[in-house]
């Protein structure tokens, strides 16, 4: 293999169907990389795609998603699963596993074999917009004990991988899809909280994916994504990670020059440049790169045989599940199932808050119109359960029901209610009213009003399965077991 095509094996671009170019994905192909991170698409798009590149390649492509919640998150027809935090706050081994086997089962039927996860940052922080539901919680023992579980069942399954974000985004404040995080935290630190679930997890870990964030403790002057004393000195010197290391995209804001960015990584010790936003020049620097000696073939080589071992622990005579249990129901039958030991109350007033024959006043801060509700599926539990359903801007009587579905979301740069979220609520409120809340999402959304709550539950996300489920916690007809993850203030 040319030192060019050497180079090109390294990068993983993304590929977002309804998008990016299908040609400029073959081109691509053709140069020589070495797989492709997907996003969105059905399914049977994403099987198709696979299958089409997987022909054309010269050598086979690894293809790669951050499958964290189930495919369904991206992959319209295939399985949502519960967030890692409703896992967490059932503490249950068991559904970790079953929900890493439903992921490995419908990702490898439509040909990803790499799945990034499990997220183990840990959930310390409230004011931070991006790690929030994506984590177990905030114990590093248990975070620890649930991703080992998660990655047990990934790799019986027959799919890699990627524990992160290295070394813990959890106490960041800023989305580094948006702008880099700095950390004030020294190495004892990290050792003792945010190191833990890696250093618990690292000889079952196929790779580790690294965070764009800058650590006083680590490397001052560097974000850990290309840096040398991150990858090198911590996570490979000290820690003694051999395996495959993969940067965070390239393409996030937290990132000035992605080149020179991926230039960095290599010689820092990554060995896969995951997701530029054009890895045709992204190719042309590291060609420039080795030109001018500032990339040796031998370092290019060690990249290879790292990323060549990952996909070794792949067994290729095993056979791909058919597209039948892509989205089918023994997988929905799951978050069935688990919905019931996953809800939380943060607090309960010690009776059932909505009966049979209750008028209640619903709001979505943010989302005045019914047309447009996000629980709807909540709500026809609600009538089913013999509750009325009233919009609280319509309807001034009646228990006020406050329904909140904050949650991470790339470049938004924001989690738990916006002070305009908190103005509405309080405006409806009034002066002495209260109120029942419910959270699909962060549960931290519960401290902006912890005196005026009556009672507060959390589903940890939103899919049709804990709406229903939270539904029937509320008016008595079903249980909800957990135990909060996460600690929350006031409550």
């Amino acid at each position: 293999m040319d030192m060019e095509r050497k180079l090109a094996r390294l990068i993983f671009p993304g590929f977002r169907f309804g998008e990016t170019d299908p040609d400029e994905a073959r081109r691509l192909t053709d140069m020589g990389v070495g797989g492709f991170c997907l996003y969105k698409g059905r399914a049977a798009d994403v099987a198709q795609f696979t299958t089409e590149l997987q022909a054309r390649a010269k050598q086979p492509l690894l293809f790669c998603a951050d499958y964290e919640d189930g495919p369904g998150r991206w992959a319209y027809g295939s399985s949502e699963l519960p967030s890692n935090m409703a896992i967490g706050a059932a503490a249950s081994e068991d559904f970790a596993r079953r929900k890493a086997a439903i992921t490995a089962r419908e990702a490898r039927a439509m040909g990803v074999d790499w799945v990034f996860a499990p997220v183990v940052d840990l959930a310390t922080r409230k004011e931070n917009p991006i790690v929030n539901v994506r984590s177990f919680g905030e114990s590093p023992e248990s975070v620890s004990r649930l991703a080992g579980a998660y990655m047990a069942a990934l790799a019986e399954e027959n799919t890699l991988n990627s524990i992160k974000h290295f070394p813990g985004h959890g106490e960041t404040e800023k989305d580094s899809h948006l702008a880099l995080p700095t950390l004030k935290r020294s190495i004892d630190q990290l050792y003792s909280n945010e190191l833990k679930p890696f250093i618990a997890n690292m000889n079952r870990s196929d790779s580790v994916m690294v965070g764009h964030l800058q650590i006083d403790g680590v490397d001052p002057d560097m974000p850990a994504s290309f840096s040398r004393k991150a990858i090198d000195g911590l996570l490979r010197g000290k820690m003694g990670y051999k395996g495959c290391v993969v940067t965070d995209a390239l393409s996030m804001k937290a990132i000035n020059d992605e080149r020179a960015a991926g230039v960095l990584a290599l010689l820092a010790g990554a060995d896969i440049l995951l997701v530029p936003d054009d890895a045709f020049k992204l190719h042309a620097a590291l060609v420039e790169a080795y030109k001018n000696g500032s990339i040796t073939e031998a370092a290019a080589d060690t990249a290879l045989l790292r990323a060549a071992a990952m996909i070794s622990k792949l067994d290729a005579r095993l056979p791909r599940p058919g597209m039948d249990v892509v989205g089918c129901k023994e997988h929905r039958q799951f978050n069935t199932e688990t919905a019931p030991e996953c809800l939380t109350w943060a607090k309960r007033n010690g009776e059932t808050p909505l009966r049979k024959g209750d008028v209640i006043a619903y709001m979505e801060p943010g989302n005045p119109d019914p047309a447009q509700w996000k629980g709807k599926a909540f709500v026809e539990e609600l009538k089913k359960q013999g509750v009325e359903v009233m919009s609280a801007s319509e309807f001034s009587g009646g228990k006020l029901l406050a329904v909140s579905f904050s949650r991470p979301q790339a470049f938004s740069g924001n989690i738990n209610l916006s002070p305009e979220n908190r103005a509405e609520i309080a405006k409806r409120l009034g002066d002495t009213g209260r109120m029942t809340m419910l959270a699909f999402g962060s549960p931290f959304v519960f401290e902006s009003f912890p005196g005026r709550i009556d009672n507060a539950l959390c589903a940890f996300c939103a899919i049709e399965e804990f709406q229903t489920a939270a539904a029937r916690a509320l008016t008595g007809a079903g249980k909800a077991n957990g135990s909060m993850p996460v600690k929350l203030g006031g409550f």
